[in-house]
């Protein structure tokens, strides 16, 4: 089964022995409220909020929007303004399978390492 946003974020939280109250002061957020949060009694925060969970339980924020059912809004920006990324998207979404998303991950990755390489060999040229 598939755990909930509030008891994702008490697993890290107690992980770490950080306490409700201390987390909560970090974030900027009252102890009440983070603990509705991980008991289920309040929906997700705010994006910026969970962003800086992410940040102080050194957890991947885009987990954490995925499990608030929640886009981080600089990747919405990114593809509102990038119709190219936008297009390349909606492409893979409707014609890849898990394992082609993997592959094209990693070709994605060794083609940046190349260009990088690249840019680093001209600029001691």
């Amino acid at each position: 089964m598939k755990k909930s946003f509030g008891e994702v974020i008490r697993e890290l939280r107690t992980a770490q022995e950080i306490g409700l109250r201390e987390l909560a002061q970090k974030i900027g957020i009252s102890p009440a409220y983070l603990s509705r949060i991980e008991r289920g009694r309040e929906l997700p925060p705010k994006d910026e909020t969970i962003k800086k969970l992410a940040k102080f339980l050194a957890a991947d924020p885009d987990v954490l929007f995925r499990l608030a059912s929640s886009t981080d809004p600089e990747i919405v920006d990114y593809l509102h303004n990038e119709q190219e990324a936008l297009n390349l998207l909606r492409y893979i979404k409707y014609n890849f399978e898990s394992e082609d998303i993997k592959k094209l991950f990693e070709v994605a990755k060794s083609i940046k390492n190349l260009s990088n390489r690249e840019l680093s060999a001209n600029s001691r040229d």
